[in-house]
């Protein structure tokens, strides 16, 4: 298990290293990214018990919210996994639950990159977080197969086709702190 854990937080790692880390070309002010909204939306904290409160469903990380990497990106990657005994019902309406919270986050930078969530689990039949990230319409369809890991990337650019669909979708920032939703997983 430790194993895995590792190897769930080293993806995470990679993910917002791609998001956040050095890259050659020109800098962006971290003051054109919006940041640490007066009010609305959710703590990052509240996000985090709010995940917690999805039955079977374990947060392994959530990292984002820092300052704008030098081409003015920045994002987050949340990972979960899927406590044995449990399945995943409704991925659409899990991969819609960690958008619209993660939009709501108004403590630090607003994400203007991606959004990674990554998906770990113990079922026998595995898991796929981008054909369900597809489905809900957050990103394009793609050749997949369920897996123990899954992973896709939300794009929230306007400079992609899909990630200015995805923000005119999500409205302004930081949105609406959504309901934790029903269904999301049952028991196996």
């Amino acid at each position: 298990m430790a194993a895995k854990r590792w190897f769930a937080l080293s993806a995470v790692a990679v993910g917002v290293l791609a998001l956040t880390g050095c890259a050659i070309g020109g800098a962006s002010s971290e003051s054109d990214v919006p940041h640490d909204a007066a009010s609305g939306g959710q703590t990052l904290s509240e996000m985090r018990d709010s995940f917690d409160a999805l039955p079977g469903i374990v947060v392994s990380d959530i990292v984002g919210g820092e300052k704008p990497n030098v081409k003015g990106n920045t994002g987050y990657a949340v990972a979960l996994e899927v406590e044995p005994g449990y399945a995943i019902a409704d991925g659409a309406a899990l991969v819609d639950f960690v958008v619209a919270s993660v939009w709501s986050v108004r403590e630090g930078y607003m994400p203007n990159a991606r959004i990674d969530i990554s998906v770990r689990t113990s079922s026998g039949g595995g898991f796929d977080v981008a054909a369900a990230a597809a489905q809900a319409g957050w990103a394009q369809g793609a050749a997949t197969t369920p897996s123990s890991y899954s992973s896709a990337a939300i794009e929230v650019t306007d400079s992609k086709d899909q990630g200015t669909r995805n923000l005119e979708r999500l409205g302004s920032w930081p949105g609406d702190a959504p309901e934790v939703p029903t269904g999301v997983t049952v028991q196996e």
